[in-house]
């Protein structure tokens, strides 16, 4: 038989009624749009929606709308009813999850056949949630930790319940047993204080006397939006999880604080990430123009301009949820055909400078090492069907032989006027790092 995939689990999303925080859109989207926009990211085809009556209704008007309205989510009475007798994800409505944590959380757990929770066990995770439920497990030693306890008043906790589980059938007849159990004054799913994560925690404490729980750790960035208060970081988390995995020294130190800023003020306007995307394109076409006519100056700025522009159009896809394959290919042939005008204008400037054949030689493998630098990335996802991880660079990412640190260079030959310098460089220390590159795939191959 073979294994459960992320395809074939539901996903259902507890609505939790807070004080206003989890109906405050992050960017366009609330909360709930995010969590099932980001479990569909991660091959998520089924959702139900289920929990407190007004914070459901609140939910589907959101999801019925916008881009969740391609979904398949239905509601449900209750939990029992929503999950069948098949394990299921399940994620509450008044917290905002990053998209890389509900990737990895799928991806980890679409096998599981038996309940586990999501617990964040870093120190700094109670200012991120007053009022989720603490968790103390039997032994944090163990490789998958198993929870011995549960609740908000404990002295001695290990983590905090974030809201993410897969939940088995046993679960949701535990939460519906508790349902039933409380009177009509106080409902499971309301979450006026001090009950605010009474249908979370109350499932798990219930379930304790019958199953073990599995814990998963968590990583990335969440944060709980139950309360107006709340909304302000996370909206900060939001942006913060549009930062693209992997960035080299100068995206990450100069140019990323300076996007986020840009991107922050173009999210609620009109702006689509491909008129970004033309934007950047044009204004690496001229600085190579400007290289080439001799305003070496003006053509590095522009450089530097459109390395910072870059990084926009890929934090508005992301955070608005706009992201998709054809959108970076796009982007991607974009920016080596810009690249390849910096280059071109740089290697101009420098053979009307008086350098000669040199600077042509030097340009020519300039440009060859810049494609380089994709195609044996792109090589190796295609056949070893896994990404190129930018941890594998070591101490190669201080190169600046990335796209940032090419168009920084090009920032430094235009001010210092050191051009063909910067071509010797990049025509040397991109051959080079492409061999190295290949030397690692070929003991990896060798390996496996």
């Amino acid at each position: 038989m073979a294994a459960p995939s992320a395809h074939d689990r539901l996903c259902v999303l507890l609505a939790v009624r807070g004080d206003g925080g989890e109906r405050t859109p992050l960017f366009s989207l609330t909360p709930v749009e995010r969590t099932a926009l980001a479990f569909a990211r991660a091959g998520v085809r089924r959702f139900a929606l289920t929990g407190d009556a007004e914070a459901v209704a609140a939910a589907e008007a959101a999801i019925r709308k916008g881009p969740c309205a391609r979904l398949r989510v239905r509601t449900t009475a209750s939990l029992a009813a929503a999950a069948g007798d098949e394990p299921f994800f399940l994620a509450r409505t008044d917290c905002h999850y990053d998209r890389q944590l509900v990737l990895r959380f799928v991806a980890e757990n679409a096998a599981a056949m038996g309940s586990v929770v999501a617990v964040d066990f870093r120190g700094e995770t109670p200012a991120r949630a007053t009022e989720l439920p603490r968790v103390a497990v039997w032994s944090r030693d163990d490789a998958t930790p198993r929870v011995q306890s549960v609740g908000r008043g404990l002295a001695v906790s290990d983590g905090v319940l974030i809201g993410l589980a897969v939940a088995t059938p046993a679960w949701a007849r535990a939460a519906d047993a508790r349902r039933d159990a409380e009177d009509d004054d106080a409902p499971l799913y309301a979450t006026p204080d001090p009950g605010a994560a009474r249908a979370f925690q109350g499932a798990v404490q219930s379930l304790l006397a019958r199953e073990p729980i599995a814990t998963w750790a968590v990583a990335e960035r969440w944060q709980s939006v139950r309360r107006s208060e709340d909304v302000p970081r996370a909206r900060r988390e939001v942006l913060a999880g549009a930062v693209r995995v992997g960035d080299g020294v100068v995206a990450r130190y100069l140019n990323r604080p300076i996007s986020l800023r840009i991107t922050e003020r173009l999210i609620t306007r009109p702006v689509k990430p491909w008129q970004v995307s033309v934007t950047t394109f044009v204004m690496t076409l001229l600085a190579g123009l400007s290289f080439a006519v001799g305003h070496a100056t003006t053509g590095g700025l522009l450089a530097q301009c459109a390395s910072v522009l870059d990084g926009v159009d890929g934090e508005l896809a992301r955070v608005r949820y706009q992201d998709s394959a054809f959108g970076g290919l796009y982007d991607a042939l974009l920016d080596r055909v810009g690249e390849a005008a910096v280059i071109g204008g740089m290697t101009l400037y420098a053979w009307l400078a008086g350098a000669g054949a040199s600077a042509v030689a030097l340009g020519f493998a300039a440009l060859a090492g810049n494609s380089l630098s994709m195609l044996v990335k792109e090589k190796y996802g295609t056949q070893f069907q896994r990404p190129w991880l930018a941890e594998r660079e070591g101490r190669w990412r201080w190169a600046l032989l990335g796209r940032d640190g090419r168009l920084f260079l090009a920032l430094l030959a235009g001010v210092t006027g050191q051009i063909e310098l910067v071509l010797a460089y990049l025509a040397v220390g991109t051959h080079v790092q492409a061999g190295v590159r290949l030397a690692q795939i070929r003991s990896e191959a060798a390996r496996a």
